[in-house]
């Protein structure tokens, strides 16, 4: 059975994984840190090549362990024998921002030695530096997984060349580096060397032989669910989340209580108790209703529970009706649509920049006359081969001109941070897109709740702590995409895409694609990204008719 690390950590989440997967596809389980990018390796080789230089590329390596076990990693580069490296498109933030307390000042758990990161060698003892050692240790971490990853890679490597002392160094991507448009320079990057943590080999083989325990068992039978290693939710979820999680009611179990993961607490005579939800789900409590109403002390909590309890809406009329009347027309519904790639295409950008390949404007020119999909649309969608950012953007500010009404986003901090970087890249829009900024009336504020907004209306006390609407079906989640469904049910039901993701690895196809290919995938962009906007006029059409405004 051949493995590599993303396989022996899936094994490990626990015994019940092991009786669930197909074997034969172990290899192949995907990881969340270590996706192959031929661009980031073109650019290392070229800062990495001499004449005098032996580099053998690509190489892959396997040793036989116990119990039929092979091992298998991929290291990108083999150095005259001495040094490998493997390029990670994780990167180097957290790394980086791990940081200790000594005394009164914060220390960096990594420190720079002549270009290369290694574990700091001082204050090994000091207690707050063992809490953080602790994060790289843990296989349930994103950074431990990232340590592990480099323990089996120099465990093998120690392995195949038991006689050759070679130096494995992680290189990881770093978020501040910003591309001048001409060429990528070695501060896209940064070398990390993590063989000064103790114990890698150890950490290896005991990880091995509970994988091994868990094949021998293979025990089908359900086991308590671990917040960190289900990851229900949250990048890196379990594979096999979808069946574990099976007997959760949809849209009204605990976890779909606002802030669930507080936990909850429970008023006893001798003191308050606290549980933490995820024991409470080990404990048989699964339902929003198996929650005794005592433990809920959050006004969003029992509001939550009045709705599952009675199977109805809840909104405030008032807050909904006056957040609304600040609306001027007429009305530029806008949604962006961007590719977060790991190495940045265009000058100015990041690592894993959102840049901007489409936007979609509707116009409510007078108070609900947008009564077709089509009728006043606008967007644009990007050529994949070229950098048009300049021409999207000009298009987009010719589009919402120089009127002060609203311009309304759902979650504003997405469109408004792409048009700060906009701002930064071509300073020559910066009054234009300030003034587009202005304009931004974020729909979210309406639908859930925004303070500052409320409490210029008037409002103050509860109704700046309460959500202004609630249904039973967003299952805790105010995303644009469960909000429509309560107004709009077959909303998105017919699209090809449906969601962002789809919308991104779409467009990336796109620079291959035929010319019939090329014709279907931007129908589907323009179609879902359409539907965005739309869908912010039909929330704000559903809420009028819930709150007895004229429509």
């Amino acid at each position: 059975m051949l493995v590599n690390a993303s396989a022996i950590l899936n094994y490990n989440r626990c015994r019940r994984f092991a009786a669930l997967n197909d074997p034969y596809t172990a290899f192949y389980l995907n990881s969340d840190f270590s996706q192959e990018n031929s661009l980031f390796r073109d650019i290392f080789l070229s800062h990495l090549y001499h004449p005098n230089k032996e580099i053998r590329k690509a190489i892959n390596l396997t040793y036989v362990f116990e119990h039929e076990i092979t091992l298998s990693e991929n290291y990108d580069f083999i150095i005259n024998d001495s040094e490998v490296y493997c390029l990670l498109t994780a990167t180097s933030k957290d790394f980086l921002e791990l940081k200790y307390k000594d005394e009164n000042k914060k220390c960096s758990v990594f420190t720079n030695n002549s270009g290369i990161y290694s574990l700091r060698t001082t204050n090994l003892n000091n207690k707050h530096f063992q809490e953080k050692l602790e994060k790289l240790y843990s296989q349930l971490e994103p950074l431990g997984r990232i340590i592990f990853s480099y323990a089996l890679k120099s465990y093998i490597l120690k392995k195949v060349y038991p006689s050759k002392p070679l130096k494995l160094y992680f290189v990881l991507l770093n978020t501040d580096y910003k591309y001048d448009g001409i060429s990528y320079t070695d501060k896209l990057y940064h070398i990390f060397d993590f063989s000064t943590l103790k114990d890698l080999d150890e950490m290896v083989e005991i990880a091995l032989f509970r994988m091994i325990n868990h094949l021998e068992l293979n025990d089908f039978t359900p086991c308590q669910l671990v917040k960190k290693a289900c990851n229900f939710g949250r990048p890196g979820e379990c594979k096999f989340v979808n069946f574990c999680y099976s007997h959760l009611p949809q849209n009204t179990s605990i976890l779909d209580y606002f802030n669930s993961h507080y936990g909850f607490t429970e008023p006893r005579e001798s003191g308050n108790v606290h549980h933490d939800t995820y024991d409470l789900l080990n404990e048989g409590y699964v339902s929003m209703q198996d929650i005794p109403i005592s433990w809920l002390k959050d006004q969003n909590h029992l509001m939550q529970r009045y709705c599952v309890d009675n199977q109805t809406i809840y909104f405030h009329n008032d807050k909904i009706k006056r957040g609304l009347k600040q609306l001027k027309y007429p009305i530029y519904y806008l949604d962006f649509e961007a590719l977060p790639l790991p190495i940045p295409r265009f000058k100015g950008e990041t690592p894993y920049t959102q840049s901007v390949f489409q936007y979609s404007v509707h116009i409510e020119k007078e108070e609900n006359d947008l009564t077709s999909i089509e009728k006043n649309h606008f967007d644009f969608i990007a050529n994949p081969n070229k950098d048009e950012r300049e021409v999207l953007l000009k298009s987009l500010l010719e589009i919402l001109g120089k009127a002060d009404s609203s311009i309304v986003v759902y979650n504003k901090t997405f469109e408004k941070t792409r048009l700060e970087e906009f701002k930064k890249i071509f300073p020559q829009y910066k009054k234009e897109i300030d003034k587009a900024i202005k304009r931004l009336f974020d729909l979210l504020d309406i639908v859930k709740i925004n303070k500052p907004f409320y409490a210029e209306l008037g409002f103050d006390n509860s109704d700046l702590e309460s959500y202004n609407l609630y249904h039973p079906n967003l299952g805790g989640s105010y995303s644009l995409k469960k909000v429509i469904k309560i107004f709009v049910k077959d909303a998105y039901e017919n699209l090809v895409i449906k969601d962002g993701v789809k919308a991104y690895q779409t467009f990336e196809k796109l620079q291959e694609a035929s010319k019939a290919e090329a014709i279907k995938m931007k129908s589907d962009l323009h179609e879902y990204c359409r539907q965005d906007t739309y869908s912010m006029y039909q929330i704000i059409q559903g809420l009028k008719e819930l709150i007895g405004m004229n429509i």
